[in-house]
């Protein structure tokens, strides 16, 4: 990139929209810090303990995706996934934060929280009743960096908190309100200034509209609905400043809460002090840039702050296969590139007809949505699985076969009309509420009310459906009722919460997440390529979700005419023909 690229951010996007001067300087701020962080060299120590390995690993992880965030902005696809990436590095920053406090004692847990997650997953399993001969491969995936075949004495460390204690943990602490920190070159100290970044005013409701771009679901896929962008592909300028604010000030933290909680993986050549005084420059400079597009203010205290934390149990019997024998490791020999053709074949497929939304009259806009987002998230996983934003692809494929599974539900048959009216105001009932929350949340935590509503209000050329909700309204069901109902017509129905979990290992930065994000093969450590099995299961997930999204709302906004049904049974098709392939590989199913 040229410097002078570099310096006004005014390169040419594929979206074709004229971004404002404030959005300019934005993308030059991100970019700047992005080739910053890029510039760190990774330092990894081969058979050191599990939880040092897990923490060297973090940041790399974490800058990934950053970049994979930065290099979406105005790319004409993909606007919501952007969100998605935010909201994990938002998580991460305070996983790093809390560990980063009391690294002695808080680090290990990298290791306890590994068991866990391995026990819920088979839990899953022998709940849902579903097969998995590869699971060895599947807990580790790497064999030889260091030894993560498990032990229960890893117990002895503290529960990791989950995302929801982490938040709650973060909002008690008051960190708008904290006294500034001494100016100093350490990375505890300079770890307190960077969290304060975080703290703009309504961050909870910041959270919960990361939340909603990182589900997938119809008030994320709103974020996409720019005055002057395509449905589903653009975001809005208020939502990306807000998406990047929050993505720098995550993946800075996380950069000092490894600094602090592992200082063995500083590279020697570097000097620290100066690198990472560079860095807070650099994140305040995105800091103040993206608050001027998205205009939350410097952060307040909240009006009644709580200092309630939940905290998730741990629990209390694990299961004997959350420990794996040395002699079950499986070698990294699987070979994805059946799958891959398969996908490519199904990718033909599906950009080979096309209807407008508006061709049959004055569409519903849940449903161009789900065809316009189905259509932008495909296309994220298409270009980025066997690029350097490859990760993007796992977010992406998580995000289609979850709303896949919602939208499954709201728009299958029904015995009569009345109970598909019934479900259909079910549907939309769940995010009347959720922006009603969201906006609840921002005003009562330092943002004005007009502000909130701003934030979250739709461009003047659409149409709002009624905002009330019905009196004694039911949630939707849970994720995993409705992804075993889309999973019914498989041998194995589970299996599609099981994916589900597995997914989520890397868009929630597990350590079993972690570990699929690499290879080791023939003592070379490739820290940014995908495990062959997470591959196939991204690919296999982003075809049937993508299938489902395209195919039935293709149906409702033709109204159902014949072009539009062969087209969506040849998009199962040939998604089912991914399947076939790619359980050969991930071997769920």
């Amino acid at each position: 990139m040229s410097e002078h690229l570099a310096q006004d951010g005014h390169d040419p996007r594929p979206d074709g929209r004229e971004p404002s001067a404030a959005t300019v300087r934005l993308r030059a701020t991100t970019r700047t810090l992005r080739a910053h962080l890029d510039e760190l060299p990774a330092v990894f120590h081969f058979d050191g303990p599990g939880d040092q390995f897990f923490a060297e690993s973090a940041f790399p992880f974490a800058r990934w995706r950053y970049a994979c965030a930065d290099s979406l902005l105005g790319s004409g696809f993909g606007g919501t996934v952007v969100g998605a990436l935010a909201r994990s590095l938002f998580d991460d920053g305070l996983r790093w934060q809390w560990i980063g406090q009391a690294p002695a004692e808080r680090r290990p847990a990298l290791l306890s929280s590994l068991l866990e997650e391995r026990n819920r997953i088979c839990g899953y399993l022998a709940e849902h009743d579903v097969s998995c001969p590869n699971l060895a491969r599947w807990f580790v995936p790497l064999n030889g960096v260091t030894d993560l075949t498990g032990s229960f004495s890893w117990l002895s460390a503290p529960p990791l908190p989950d995302e929801q204690a982490l938040l709650d943990m973060f909002l008690a602490s008051s960190p708008a309100t904290a006294a500034p920190a001494t100016q100093t070159d350490r990375p505890e100290d300079l770890l307190a200034a960077a969290g304060r970044m975080l703290a703009v005013s309504g961050v909870h409701g910041a959270a919960t509209i990361l939340a909603h771009a990182g589900h997938g679901n119809l008030l994320g896929l709103q974020s996409s609905m720019a005055a002057d962008g395509v449905p589903g592909h653009d975001l809005r300028a208020d939502h990306e400043a807000l998406f990047m604010h929050v993505a720098t000030v995550g993946v800075t933290v996380t950069l000092l809460g490894v600094c602090a909680a592992a200082p063995e993986c500083w590279p020697e050549e570097v000097d620290q002090a100066a690198y990472l005084t560079t860095t807070m420059q650099l994140t305040q400079d995105v800091v103040l840039a993206a608050s001027a597009v998205h205009s939350l203010g410097e952060a307040k205290p909240a009006a009644a702050a709580s200092s309630k934390v939940r905290s998730r149990a741990r629990p209390s019997l694990l299961r004997p296969q959350v420990l794996v024998a040395r002699g079950s490791l499986l070698p990294d020999i699987a070979d994805p590139s059946p799958v891959i053709t398969a996908v490519e074949e199904y990718d033909a497929f599906l950009r080979s007809w096309y209807t407008s939304p508006w061709a049959h009259g004055d569409p519903k806009l849940a449903s161009v949505l789900a065809y316009a987002g189905a259509h932008s998230t495909f296309a994220t996983v298409m270009a980025t699985y066997d690029q350097h934003a490859a990760v993007a692809s796992v977010f992406a494929a998580r995000m289609l076969l979850e709303e896949a599974a919602r939208f499954t539900w709201l728009a299958q048959e029904q015995e009569d009309d009345e109970a598909y009216v019934q479900r259909s105001t079910r549907y939309f009932d769940e995010f009347r509420a959720r922006k009603k929350k969201t906006i609840g949340l921002f005003s009562s935590n330092g943002v004005s009310l007009a502000a909130a509503e701003r934030l979250l209000q739709l461009p003047a050329h659409v149409i709002e459906g009624p905002q009330a909700t019905a009196k004694g309204r039911k949630p939707l069901p849970a994720i995993d009722e409705l992804l075993l109902a889309m999973g019914a017509p498989f041998p194995e129905p589970g299996w599609l919460p099981v994916a589900y979990s597995l997914l989520s290992q890397v868009t929630h930065s597990t350590p079993t997440g972690l570990m699929h994000m690499a290879r080791y093969v023939d003592g070379t450590l490739s820290a940014h390529e995908i495990s062959p099995e997470m591959l196939a299961l991204a690919l296999d997930v982003a075809c049937l979700g993508s299938a489902r999204l395209t195919g039935l709302s293709s149906l409702l906004l033709t109204r159902g005419d014949d072009a539009a049904k062969r087209y969506a049974l040849g998009l199962e098709e040939r998604a089912l023909a991914v399947h076939a392939r790619a359980r050969l590989v991930h071997w769920l199913d």
